[in-house]
């Protein structure tokens, strides 16, 4: 599903799969369940464009839902691997969350500010202790992993038994409000198009009240 400008959404995936498309190359961001990588590729074939242009995979975190089936879509594309560098460890085995993904290279180390590929890097850690957003500064759409959850068009906080930190990810959340953003695309849930900000506004709004 096209989103906004050249951001689309890979069609049926639990956790939410993006693709960037901009000239010769593909910026996906997260890769889904294990398997899942095979509904990545026919997306990208009914794009009408090739596997070998993703040249990228950026992970907002590594559970396994957003991570199973990195090391699959990397071995299909040859696309480098970026995460931030409190997250790295989770992705190469050394460190492992509740369930154990098949290790995999990660080739760009990320920190808070960096930029790559016209996205912004917010680290955001609660969820995990290096859960990123991202920042698409052409689009001012802003991707932020399991920060939130969109249900019936309204915001919520990721349930607390699912976050290392859950008072630390709300403290994440109120300073998304400091980022210039207009769009605002989940990993669950539906995209929220023009309204983002103001939806993130009414859930801070419910946090704190």
């Amino acid at each position: 599903m096209k989103v906004i400008g050249d951001i689309h959404l890979v069609d049926n995936t639990f956790a939410n799969v993006y693709l960037i498309v901009r000239k010769d190359k593909i910026i996906a961001i997260d890769a889904g369940l294990p398997e899942e990588y095979e509904k990545v590729l026919e997306y990208i074939d009914s794009l009408r464009r090739f596997p070998e242009e993703v040249e990228t995979i950026i992970v907002t975190h590594a559970h396994y839902d957003h991570v199973g089936s990195l090391k699959d879509l990397k071995d299909a594309t040859g696309a480098n691997v970026a995460a931030h560098e409190e997250e790295i460890p989770y992705l190469t085995g050394e460190k492992t969350f509740r369930r154990t993904i098949n290790p995999v290279e990660v080739e760009i180390s990320l920190k808070d500010g960096d930029e790559i590929h016209g996205l912004k890097v917010i680290h955001s850690p609660g969820h995990t202790p290096g859960s990123i957003c991202l920042l698409d500064l052409e689009t001012k759409a802003l991707f932020v992993g399991d920060l939130v959850m969109e249900e019936n068009g309204k915001l919520k906080e990721i349930p607390h038994q699912y976050s290392l930190d859950p008072m630390k990810n709300r403290e994440a959340i109120r300073r998304l409000l400091d980022v210039d953003f207009v769009h605002l695309l989940p990993s669950h849930g539906q995209p929220i198009l023009n309204e983002g900000k103001e939806k993130l506004r009414e859930l801070v709004g419910r946090l704190e009240g």
